[in-house]
C-alpha cells in the first residue's frame, strides 16, 4: 500500500525555479560589476557572499559591501517556475498541505516566490536564513509538530542529498530527489496514499 502523505514540503532552488541555470549566473555578473572584481564560475547556490568572494582574495571593505548588496539584492531576472510544477501543484492541493522550505537570504529567497508566482499554493513560505544557526531539520520538525503529523505522513521534494534529503530520510519523512522524478510522478505518489 502507498504511504499516505498529508504534508508535502518543497525545497524551492533547482526544484520548483531553474536557480542554476537563470539565477547564479545574474547574481554572479552582478556581484563581479559591484566589487570591480572577477567572480569564477561557480556552483554558488546556497553560498554566502563570503564563500563567493573567496576565490577573488581580499577586498576593501566597500567592495565587499557592494558586493553584497548585489548579491543578496531582492531584484531579480524574468523567473518562471519549472515547466509542470504549478500544475503539479495545483494537482496535489486537494490530497495535502503544501509547504515550502528553502535557505538564503530572506528577501532574496521571498522575492524568488513572488516573481516566479509561486506564493499562493502554499500554506506557508519558511525561509532558513544562510547565516542562521540550525538547518532545515529543525523546520521539517516544527512544519510536523505543526500539522500535527508523523513523519511517515509528510513527503519531502528538493534537490540536494546532502540538506533536505538528507533531513527527511532522518526524520522518517518520504522525500523525491528531483532529479530522478518527474512532477507528474509526485503527484501520483501522493494522489495514490490519499485515494
Amino acid at each position: 500500500m502507498a504511504p499516505q502523505y498529508t504534508v508535502v514540503v518543497f525545497d524551492l532552488d533547482d526544484t520548483l525555479i531553474d536557480t542554476t541555470a537563470v539565477l547564479v549566473p545574474d547574481a554572479l555578473a552582478r556581484v563581479a560589476a559591484a566589487a570591480q572584481v572577477t567572480v569564477p564560475d561557480l556552483d554558488a547556490r546556497g553560498k554566502s557572499i563570503d564563500e563567493v568572494l573567496a576565490p577573488a582574495g581580499p577586498l576593501s571593505a566597500r567592495a565587499r559591501a557592494a558586493a553584497a548588496a548585489a548579491w543578496y539584492a531582492p531584484d531579480l531576472p524574468p523567473l518562471d517556475p519549472k515547466p509542470g510544477a504549478v500544475a503539479m501543484l495545483r494537482a496535489l492541493a486537494p490530497h495535502a498541505r503544501l509547504f515550502l522550505l528553502t535557505r538564503g537570504a530572506h528577501a532574496r529567497q521571498q522575492a524568488k516566490v513572488d516573481a516566479a508566482g509561486l506564493r499562493a499554493h502554499f500554506e506557508a513560505v519558511i525561509v532558513r536564513p544562510i547565516e542562521a544557526a540550525g538547518s532545515k531539520r529543525d523546520d521539517l520538525t516544527a512544519i510536523l509538530e505543526r500539522c500535527g503529523i508523523a513523519p511517515a505522513q509528510c513527503l519531502v521534494v528538493g534537490d540536494d542529498v546532502t540538506d533536505e534529503l538528507a533531513h527527511a530520510t532522518a526524520l522518517g519523512c518520504g522525500r523525491c530527489d528531483i532529479a530522478n522524478v518527474t512532477f507528474d510522478e509526485i503527484v501520483a505518489r501522493v494522489s495514490a496514499g490519499s485515494a
